[in-house]
């Protein structure tokens, strides 16, 4: 019998499309929701995880199949830094302790590719800052909000994956944990016969080639959206607004959608600083390097900071 598998995220890695139309399609595997994955690992506050209550948030008992679970989140929330990074460690100590035999499954993005599509995400769902202040929070602050344990902001440690790779290879063993790069997904039957052999995964069907969701603004179509989200307190933390006015939200999604079929307002796709591009550029070429020692992944091929 098949292993029960564990996705994880990241963020920005394809995650939607994989949770409506990969792993529904499992014939191998009881796909499971992703809140009530949430229910399972995150809903419970740090002192108060039991693994028991969990097993029955899953509906693990008299299962004829084992189950798939998908949610990006168990990885940290992007636009905090997973909390600082206190996230992820315990949420994989939750897991292993519900589902110790669970295969997991990681997605990683090149760098700079990924910092760019978490300002868009950003931006998408309310917010109003710049790149430099999204992405420089602590800079541009004072006191307790300096603090990332206090006020968490993002974080560019956030995306050096070998840590959370690594983390996981010692509960589960790095037999157990598998890494795939979100540019394999430009060949993307191949990725899912490589998730077929790696995971024990079948499916009744495959979807049609070119489907895609969440497709992200262009950089005047964020620039458009900033303006909008200042008329909504919702729905990131770390944002201005104008004011609350009622229904903002509905006003924000409305917009959104709007724009995103004005195809004048996204023709130029939206780009990181001249100035971001170098933090990256430094930021995470040691990470890397950590990576493919534990991986043979070809991140100097797929254009990833090294």
């Amino acid at each position: 019998m098949p292993n029960a598998i564990v996705h994880l995220g990241y963020h920005k890695t394809a995650t939607t499309w994989l949770q409506k139309q990969i792993f529904p399609l499992a014939s191998s595997h009881d796909f499971l929701s992703r809140k009530t994955v949430q229910e399972a690992f995150l809903a419970p506050c740090g002192m108060h995880f039991c693994p028991d209550r969990a097993r029955h948030a899953l509906s693990l008992e008299g299962r004829n199949r084992p189950v798939l679970l998908s949610e990006e989140n168990l990885s940290g929330y992007l636009h905090n830094g997973g909390l600082h990074g206190f996230l992820a460690p315990e949420v994989a100590r939750r897991i292993k302790a519900v589902l110790p035999d669970a295969r997991i499954v990681i997605l990683i993005r090149n760098q700079f590719d990924i910092c760019r599509a978490t300002y868009a995400q950003y931006v998408s769902g309310g917010g109003t800052w710049g790149q430099r202040r999204y992405f420089e929070t602590a800079r541009m602050v004072r006191g307790a909000l300096t603090r990332p344990w206090k006020a968490p902001a993002f974080e560019f440690e956030h995306f050096e994956y070998d840590r959370l790779v690594a983390h996981y290879d010692a509960l589960f063993g790095a037999d157990r944990v598998h890494v795939y790069p979100y540019e394999w997904l430009r060949d993307r039957q191949a990725l899912i016969s490589r998730m077929q052999r790696d995971l024990g995964l079948s499916f009744e069907a495959m979807p049609p080639e070119g489907t895609r969701t969440n497709r992200s603004l262009g950089a005047a179509g964020l620039t458009a959206m900033r303006a909008v989200n200042l008329f909504t307190r919702q729905s990131v933390v770390n944002k201005d607004r104008i004011v609350d006015l009622p229904g903002g939200q509905g006003l924000r999604h409305g917009v959104k959608w709007l724009i995103g079929r004005v195809p004048v307002i996204n023709g130029r796709p939206a780009r990181l600083s001249a100035r971001l591009r170098q933090r990256v550029a430094e930021h995470y070429p040691e990470s890397n390097h950590r990576l493919m020692a534990l991986r043979d992944l070809p991140l100097t091929e797929l254009g990833y900071p090294v």
